[in-house]
């Protein structure tokens, strides 16, 4: 898999406290095949990419704590091979083997948009919105990357929700597959969705599935420039160097007057990614901590 392709949809949870291993990540033994659990130290302002990073080496979950002196410590579960070749430094972890699921426990429901409930399937809803008809996605972590509440995840829900009625759809970077099925939960009449991660199209599929709408999707690890046709609704919750990779391919997979979201960004990093999305102009901003999606025409 491409680091470079990670989503930014995970659910970070505090984790437990383990015995540790340090390791620098050209010493860690890539033979073997088993996932083990590494812990990462990283500064505050470096977490959400570095934690993108860890997803894009195949982490099927990725953890956060505080620190002690206030840097944060992040863990991921990874093939030891994956470690290879990076810039990371890694501490492995010993003892603990069920880190991964202990976040489970305090998975929630959670609101975005004016209408969306996006909630895993063992948690109760919680309180409807007064006066509003809720709009519910199931998603059922296990199969994915945690339970895509990231706030570009949030940001690209919202932005989508007054969208997806009646349109065709392509979701480029599917991940947890949550973006499809809100559309398509929402009124899209069909979906597109690829991922080069096996993992996120099968976990895309699984998500359809759930909420009963995978008869009107195809997902798949077609190379965006191999696939056929324009969509009224492009969907691409990527990481800025990404989005400057595929901008044109993002753009000409567009039909006339249709719209591309684009999500995963900085604030820091709007003006390279409507560069890489010309001559698409903005037309909606949405904001949340640091993070921004993008509406353009």
């Amino acid at each position: 898999m491409r680091p470079e392709l990670a989503r930014p949809t995970n659910d970070r949870r505090a984790g437990p406290t383990f015995t540790v291993v340090e390791h620098e990540a050209a010493d860690v033994d890539p033979s073997g095949s088993a996932r083990r659990p590494f812990e990462f130290v990283v500064a505050p302002h470096d977490a959400e990419l570095v934690a993108d990073q860890l997803f894009g080496l195949g982490a099927s979950a990725v953890s956060e704590r505080t620190g002690r002196d206030g840097e944060v410590v992040l863990v991921a579960d990874l093939d030891p091979a994956a470690l290879d070749g990076t810039s990371l430094r890694a501490r492995e972890l010993q003892d603990d083997p069920t880190w991964a699921t202990a976040w489970h426990d305090s998975a929630q429901a959670w609101r975005c948009g004016d209408r969306l409930v996006v909630r895993p399937v063992w948690v109760d809803p919680g309180p409807a919105r007064p006066g509003v008809e809720e709009v519910e996605v199931l998603l059922d972590p296990d199969a994915a990357f945690g339970s895509g509440s990231h706030p570009t995840t949030r940001l690209c829900l919202a932005a989508l929700e007054p969208l997806a009625p009646g349109t065709t759809v392509l979701d480029v970077g599917c991940g947890t597959g949550v973006l499809g099925a809100a559309a398509l939960v929402l009124g899209s009449t069909s979906l597109v969705a690829i991922d080069i991660d096996p993992a996120a199209v099968a976990a895309t599929r699984s998500a359809l599935e759930l909420n009963g709408v995978d008869e009107r999707a195809v997902v798949s690890a077609t190379p965006l420039a191999e696939v056929p046709g324009s969509f009224d609704l492009v969907l691409a919750n990527l990481l800025v160097p990404i989005i400057e990779e595929l901008g044109p391919a993002l753009v000409a997979h567009l039909a006339p007057g249709g719209v591309l979201v684009a999500s995963g960004l900085l604030a820091s990093q709007v003006d390279r990614a409507v560069a890489a999305l010309s001559p698409l102009r903005v037309e909606a901003v949405l904001r949340e901590e640091d993070w921004v999606a993008l509406t353009l025409r």
